[in-house]
Parts: C-alpha cells; structure tokens; sequence
C-alpha cells in the first residue's frame, strides 16, 4: 500500500508516513486545485475508493452536488488559516451511495506555502445516530425542552425553548433555571405537569405547564423539563369560568325575579281572598238561613236550591284557601311530623283519588328525622300532586312518591332564595307522565295558570304547593322533559323534636254553650247582620261596631260586663290586634276572637297564631264560629 500513498510534493518524514497509514480514521489531503493529493487506506475502508483511483481526481466526486459550493467556502476559511472541528455530513463511497461521516478539516502547509487542507473522516456509528435522531426528535417536539445540570443551569435547549423563552440557544445555555421558571425542581416518583410562570427575556410571563424528570448521564444526572405554552388553554378557561359566572348570574337573576313575581302575585292574592272571604261568609251564611227556614217550613226544592248554593260558596271557600297558601297567609298549625307517616295515612285516598289505571309505587326510608308542618297542608301537597300526575298520564303510567334524608351544603343553597344550608327530609313525587316543556315550567307555580282546558282546572294547584312549602322554610324544584315525565322534589327542614301524632279535627256543633255578652267589629256590613243573627239565634247578647274607635266608645257605655270581643283582624282606622290591646286595658276580664280571611297582623313567624290569639278563618259556618266562641269562654 506505500507505492499507492504516494506525494505530490515532498517526502513524507517516515515516522508521520507510518502514523497516516495505520490510522482508524480515513485521512485525506485536498490541494489548492479541490484535488485529492493523498488516500490512506483508511479512507479506502470507508469509501471505497482506491488510492490509484481517487488521488489526483476533484474532491467533488466525494461532496454531495448540493454542498459543492460550502466545500470551496471552507476552503477559503481553511486558506485564511481556521480549522473546522467535528461537523456531520455525507461523502460518497465508490458504489454510489452515501456514507454519513464526521469530519474535521484542517489547513495544509509547509511553513512558506499553502498546500491545501487535511481531512480526517469516521463514520457515524449506531450511538452517534441515535444521538442525532434525539437531536432531531427534540427539535420536532411542540413543546420547549431544557436539560438542566445539578447545579441548576441550563446545558440543553431545542427550538422551542428559543421561541418560548425569546432568547437564542447559546443566550439560554448555562443560564440559571431560576431565571426562566418559578417552579420548584422536585424529582417525583410519578412526574407530573405542573402549572407555573415563564419569564421571556423582554420581561413578559408565559403560562406554562412544566413536567420534570431525572435523566441519568455519563455526565452525571440531567433533569429533564418539558414546558408547555398553556396561554391559549388558560384563556380558553378563564372564558369558560365567565361564562359560567355570567350563567349562574343570569341564573340568580331569573331565580330573583321569579321569586320577586311570585311574592307579588302573593301579596295581591292575599288582598283578593280577603275581600272574597268577606263575601263568601255572607253568602254561605244567607244560603244556610234559607236551607234552615225552607226546611222547617217544608219547603224542599227551596232548601235544595240554597244547599246548591251552600256547596258552591264552599268551592269558593276553598279558592280562596289555596289562594292564602300561595300567598303563604294562611294560618297554619304546625307540630313536629314524621313525613312518612302522613304519607301513609293518605296512600289509600291518592289510590282512589288517581284511579286503577295509574300504578302507585311508595318507598319511604327508615329512621327519617322530623319536620315541623302543618298535617293537613301536606296533605294538600300530596293530593295536589297526585291529582297533577294523574292528569298528565289520561292512558295510564306509574306514579312514586319516594321520601329520603338529605344534606344540603352552602353552594346549593347559594341559589335557592328559599333554602339554608342544613340537614332535610327529601320528598320526590315522581310521574311518567306528557311532561312538561321549559316555558311551562317557568310559570307552573302562577296562580292561575294552567295549561289544562277550560272548566277543567283552577290553575291553583301547584300554586298552593309553592306556598305551603316555601312557608315551612323549605324549596321545591321541578325536574320535566316532554314525553318522559316530571319529578317534583320537595325539601323540607329537619327538626330534632319527636313526631306528634296526627289528629284530624271534625267540625261539630256545640253542645250546653255558655251565653254571654259579645261585641262584634266588622267592617262589612252585610257580614255584620250575620253575626248579629247567628249571635243572637245562640242566645248571646250582641253589640255590634263597624270599626276600632266605635268598639271602644259603645263598650265604654255599655252597662254591664263583656264576655268576649269578636274582632275582625284587617279594619279601616284600627286594627284588630291594636283593639284588642286597647281593649284589654280597659276591660281586663274580656276574651278575644279573632276572625279574618287575611290574618297576617296577628300572625307570627311561619304563619303560626301569636301566643294568646284565637282565631275562627273566613269564611265560616254558623256552627264554626260557635265553636270557635264557646272554646274561648270556656274557663
């Protein structure tokens, strides 16, 4: 192989002859020409090429045609006297395919003259290609990657990092990490992303995700750290959260003006069943006189006409009680009850009451805590209900009502106007009904609302129900889709007292009634000729007045003692409460009755009686208010 060395030039000293051709690595020489002046055998071992056949030949055989022109930059680099160290690049082997090589590349000279440029060439191995395709993997990754020593500054850093960061790869290169993130570099066992700052070179921040992990080196240990530009995702959640925010106002503040419309409606049905009350005792009360007159003369087909008439003002009698519930005014007698036990003292009427073709299915939980309402209100509530779901399933379905204890927490308590945080007794009546549709759902509580035919309901129903159960301080919620049924669900406050036993009071007539002096006040003057004839017809001495200040001036000049005041409660000048009080400073031995159609002023929390106060409802019966007299003169 020495006759194929060979020199152009001068004699190579032996000892170097002997080093060049026993090297590993290919080495060759290029003059100034882009020739090839010498091939060691090393050089054939890589490319293939013999000595004979490539020295003296252009270099361009072995440069890829599109590095040409960098091959003669570098060479002029090399002229002026710099080197080129390790770079990575193709040569061609004799057989035509590429071979990928490291070269370094140095200046040739003799001291006086330029020769050339020396070239030393390894191929690539198996590590250094797995290197490169890291190199590469980390330069294609979508997120910025930095390696990181133990000492904490930067000695790895791709494209991303550049962008990310604002700063080229030798400007992030041994910077402190510190500099460029505000998260803790922990090595955890199960690496997570983490949220944390970007701080760009030109002062601005990044959010970013940073995910750490150890790497162990030849070096030593390299802590890994993928960074992702969050902006877009952190700006598509502060969106999401405003528009959360602004649902949960529009919420709130639909919430707020349905319930401000319901208490409006509240207030002005309050007024009207006040009025109607008033009239409805007039004319039940007439309607008896006749029954009773026309019966004792005999007189059938008029005491028949006037039951009609009975039976009609007691229609309205009851309007008038569903409009107080909505209206929460009514007056309500509320003891602590065990929910289950009203639902199962009412199950056999709701049978009867939904008919064979509806299916009812109970299921009530053990050790329910008790809640304090009115006995004969939740009834009403179930009745409603029940006769609801009967309606929206005219071929038949399934009806459940289900009870439950629950726990209810401040945030969804937060936006219901009618609920505080706290323990309380579910109770879900549930039918696989028509269903009802969004705009009816959001005015099912009005009274009078219906979407049922003419002649076929008040539209009072679920009104009552809103009233009677947002009264006991607790909430009600539909849940509906058309065609799949509804749900209501009612809540209603524990309590920690024992359940009392449910008692339902009959009305009868009284029996050995005491007699006494009663001054009547009503404003109402046909509704005061009743009490004046149901009074007497009983046997009591009767004052009347038509307001407050007449009561006290015709009781000043009344002679002899009074028994009982009976006292309208709402009155032009005075109100009943007011009288009473006054009443009672002058004439401490006379007991008060209260009557009203709209109690409010002598109601106390809740809609209970205020302590000491008796009351007989409008519109009552003749032998109501008897009762309701001879309770109070009782000693």
């Amino acid at each position: 192989m020495g006759e194929t060395y060979g020199s152009t030039r001068s004699e190579v000293p032996a000892l170097i002859g002997a080093m060049v051709r026993s090297a590993h690595d290919a080495i060759w020489t290029v003059g100034p020409g882009f020739t090839v002046q010498s091939w060691n055998p090393a050089a054939e071992t890589l490319l293939g090429w013999a000595a004979g056949e490539i020295v003296g030949r252009s270099a361009d055989l072995l440069v890829p045609p599109d590095r040409r022109d960098d091959q003669r930059e570098m060479l002029t680099l090399l002229t002026a006297g710099a080197r080129i160290e390790r770079f990575r690049t193709q040569r061609r082997h004799r057989d035509g395919h590429w071979v990928l090589v490291t070269l370094s590349m140095s200046p040739l000279s003799d001291g006086e003259e330029h020769l050339g440029f020396t070239v030393i060439a390894r191929a690539v191995g198996h590590r250094e290609r797995l290197e490169s395709s890291l190199q590469a993997l980390l330069e294609a990754a979508p997120d910025a990657f930095v390696g990181i020593s133990d000492d904490g500054r930067v000695v790895l850093a791709n494209v991303q990092a550049e962008q990310l960061f604002g700063e080229t790869r030798n400007g992030l290169l041994d910077r402190p990490i510190d500099d460029l993130l505000d998260v803790p570099l922990t090595d955890s066992p199960d690496p997570g992303a983490e949220p944390a700052t970007a701080r760009r070179m030109d002062g601005s921040t990044v959010p970013v995700e940073v995910s750490m992990s150890p790497l162990p080196t030849e070096e030593g240990r390299l802590r890994c750290a993928v960074i992702r530009d969050i902006t877009e995702r952190v700006r598509a959640q502060d969106r999401v959260r405003q528009l959360q925010a602004e649902a949960e106002r529009a919420r709130l503040d639909a919430q707020l003006q349905r319930t401000q419309r319901l208490e409006g409606l509240g207030q002005l049905a309050g007024g009207v069943a006040h009025d109607f009350n008033n009239l409805i005792a007039v004319i039940a009360n007439y309607a008896t006189f006749i029954e009773e007159s026309a019966a004792d003369a005999g007189l059938e087909e008029i005491s028949g006409d006037a039951a009609q008439i009975t039976k009609a003002a007691q229609r309205g009698a009851d309007l008038t009680h569903q409009l107080l519930a909505f209206a929460r005014r009514e007056v309500v007698r509320p003891r602590p009850l065990d929910v289950n036990d009203v639902i199962a003292d009412i199950e056999q009427m709701l049978r009867r009451s939904i008919g064979e073709h509806i299916t009812l299915s109970v299921r009530l939980a053990d050790s329910l805590p008790s809640v304090t309402a009115d006995p004969g209100q939740l009834d009403q509530v179930l009745v409603n209900l029940a006769v609801n779901a009967r309606d929206a399933m005219p071929r038949g379905g399934q009806l459940s009502i289900e009870s439950q204890v629950v726990d209810v927490d401040a945030d969804y308590a937060a936006g219901r106007p009618h609920l505080r945080p706290g323990r309380y007794v579910r109770l879900q009546v549930s039918d696989t009904g028509t269903g009802m549709p969004p705009e009816v759902i959001e005015r099912a509580f009005e009274p009078f609302y219906t979407t049922k035919p003419a002649g076929q309901g008040t539209g009072l129903g679920l009104a009552t129900v809103y009233g009677i159960v947002t009264a006991a301080g607790g909430d009600l919620h539909i849940y509906s889709e058309q065609g799949m049924g509804t749900t209501f669900t009612i809540l209603l406050p524990s309590t920690d007292a024992a359940p009392a036993p449910i008692e339902r009071e009959a009305e009868v007539a009284p029996h050995d009634a005491r007699r006494g002096t009663v001054l009547a006040v009503e404003d109402e003057p046909a509704l005061r000729g009743v009490l004046t004839r149901i009074l007497r017809a009983a046997g009591h001495e009767v004052l009347i007045a038509a307001d407050g200040p007449a009561a006290l001036a015709l009781a000043d000049a009344h002679e002899g003692p009074i028994d009982v005041l009976l006292t309208d409660v709402v009155m032009p000048h005075m109100l009943g409460r007011e009288l009473a009080e006054r009443f009672a400073d002058r004439h401490p031995g006379t007991r008060v009755l209260f009557m009203s159609g709209y109690a409010r002023p002598v109601l106390a929390s809740q809609g209970t009686l205020a302590p000491g106060v008796t009351l007989v409802e409008k519109p009552f019966s003749k032998n109501q208010l008897l009762a309701a007299l001879q309770k109070v003169m009782e000693p």
